[in-house]
């Protein structure tokens, strides 16, 4: 899982730099940059830590830039001393020029296609790809469509071929990608946050299963495979900035409707809260929208620590742990002997969520509800978002009653399934993580090996490559 982007046009690595900041929600472990230099070299910069950490010659002017931010879900993921093998972008040389490739998503089924072990499964993308293109005789919408035939899994690409970008997403759209211009460049990045930064209006979905080559103004598109959708829900719970439109839908929008459905569902319970407090940043609009329908006050007594990291998607659970214990600060006077609901946007494997509630218990709360505008998740994802184990996950195996005596809390709320569907507009949502059901073949097989005991340890696809 990552942020990419791309620019051709008129712009300097600088802008390259502050873009790909805008998409470090979604990687904070890595990030990098490639350019074409005016000779036609690739130029590249990696980094493990932020882009403002890029070491680059900022006012460079250049036509071409693809850019990465990385969240570990395959291969290294605590050792930072050879940045090359796991920091997107990477680069292939093929028999008709340099390819280089940044991605978003996760492949499942390596082993089936490489006998070779790769730390990133972007660094496999490349040279597969690369290869697919020699053997195409370097035609890439050939090369691409048997790439999609082959590949199992998530994958939301932009590639550049000497001086020809492209880029595609996955059969299933299960990752967002989204393209647009103004008079200068063509963008083409994971959010359309990055696009509206640059000031362009007309933005458009890139559709699951087609490929567009752009240049300036203008691109050109076809459809390759088409396949039924699979969204990935966690977009619009968590993952994706509230400011983004991810498939026509206002991810601000949604999380404001989940809070309207959990309010529709809690108000018959007729409880006696006191407020409604959400956990920073991603349940404010949920409780906004919890606010509405109970016609109870919101107060931000949980503060977040703006200085750290998201802990979600940090690199082991050491770290998480470590940083969730200094993650918030809070406001005592919206606590001491109050009722409150607390809203997050989900639960998942429980180490932040015990952490509050045990602060929020010894600040003197009375009573401590929470809700959650995600549906219970209890099982594996192998697309691309960190819960690679069903054994990680605290509603895995624990009834919602277990789950409230493992937290501690006095009741609590999950979000249906029907509910979230219902917020986010989409019937052609990947649900895997909350109803077992996988919508690729290779993922389908993976589960069937883990239930018949054939898989054991972190993660169920990465035994197999």
């Amino acid at each position: 899982m990552c942020g990419v982007l791309a620019l051709k046009g008129q712009s300097t690595l600088r802008q390259g730099k502050i873009l790909l900041q805008m998409l470090t929600h979604r990687g904070q472990d890595a990030s990098g940059l490639a350019w074409l230099e005016s000779n036609k070299e690739i130029g590249i910069s990696k980094k493990d830590s932020y882009p403002d950490l890029l070491e680059l010659d900022e006012e460079k002017e250049v036509e071409y830039v693809l850019g990465a931010t990385r969240y570990p879900t395959f291969g290294t993921r605590t050792d930072s001393s050879n940045i090359e093998i796991f920091a997107q972008p990477f680069v292939y040389s093929t028999a008709y020029g340099k390819l280089v490739i940044v991605h978003n998503g996760n492949i499942t089924n390596t082993s089936n296609l490489s006998d070779k072990n790769f730390e990133s499964d972007s660094d496999f993308i490349v040279e597969f790809l690369g290869n697919l293109i020699n053997e195409f005789q370097g035609y890439i919408k050939t090369a691409v469509l048997e790439f999609m035939e082959k590949v199992d899994g998530s994958y939301s690409i932009i590639g550049m071929l000497k001086d020809e970008i492209f880029s595609f997403r996955d059969p299933r759209g299960i990752r967002p990608l989204v393209i647009g211009s103004n008079s200068k460049v063509t963008v083409v990045a994971s959010e359309s946050v990055v696009l509206q930064n640059m000031h362009i209006k007309e933005i458009d979905t890139i559709k699951p299963g087609e490929i567009i080559f752009f240049s300036n103004n203008k691109w050109k598109r076809e459809e390759l495979l088409k396949h039924d959708h699979a969204h990935c829900m966690f977009e619009y719970v968590y993952f994706a900035n509230p400011c983004s439109i991810i498939e026509n839908k206002l991810v601000y929008d949604v999380r404001l409707q989940l809070g309207q459905e959990l309010g529709n569902r809690i108000k018959n319970d007729n409880m006696n809260i006191d407020f409604i407090i959400p956990v920073p940043d991603t349940s404010r609009p949920a409780s906004q929208g919890l606010s509405e329908i109970l016609n109870i006050p919101v107060r931000e007594a949980i503060i977040k620590n703006r200085y750290l990291q998201r802990t979600f998607i940090m690199k082991s659970e050491e770290e998480r742990t470590r940083v969730a214990k200094r993650k918030y600060l809070y406001t005592t006077k919206y606590i001491k002997g109050k009722n409150i609901l607390v809203v997050d946007d989900s639960i998942v494997r429980g180490l932040t969520s015990k952490k509050i509630v045990q602060d929020l218990r010894e600040l003197g709360a009375n009573k401590i509800y929470f809700a959650l505008t995600c549906p219970a998740i209890r099982f594996a994802c192998y697309y691309g978002i960190d819960f690679p184990t069903d054994e990680e996950l605290i509603a895995s195996g624990n009834t919602v009653e277990e789950i409230k005596e493992i937290l501690d809390v006095d009741q609590i709320y999950y979000q249906s399934i029907d509910s979230l569907k219902k917020s986010i507009g989409l019937s052609d949502i990947c649900t895997a993580c909350l109803s077992g059901s996988y919508p690729t073949p290779f993922a389908q097989e993976i589960r069937i090996k883990y239930l018949n005991g054939e898989l054991n340890g972190r993660s169920h696809y990465e035994e197999l490559n």
